[in-house]
């Protein structure tokens, strides 16, 4: 079965586009994007010592254009991504990405 069958879902993403004259975050215009969602509550020690509770992974086609602190709302919520993994194929060809996210906060 092909993985892309599995993007179910959908969700929008929103980039980073600077800050306001508040020093609030900015966002540019969000693009919808087909994906497979997991609402979850796992937890990451960060080196710090601080733990931050990662809310929602997302799975996304590989070619997919998402980086660190880009806006992501899913089902009414608004995310930030946390961190970003490609998962590659047994051919060393990426197969799709995995996003973690946390619920977002404006600065």
């Amino acid at each position: 079965m092909d993985i892309i069958g599995l993007f179910n879902q959908t969700i929008t993403i929103a980039s980073k586009s600077g800050y306001n004259k508040q020093g609030r975050e900015t966002v540019g215009t969000p693009l919808s994007v087909s994906a497979r969602v997991q609402v979850t509550s796992k937890r990451r020690l960060l080196p710090n010592g601080s733990i931050v509770t990662i809310d929602v992974i997302d799975y996304l086609p590989p070619a997919t254009v998402i980086v660190l602190d880009d806006k992501v709302t899913y089902d009414g919520n608004d995310y930030k991504v946390f961190a970003k993994y490609t998962a590659v194929d047994d051919l060393g060809q990426a197969n799709h990405l995995k996003v973690e996210l946390i619920k977002w906060q404006a600065t």
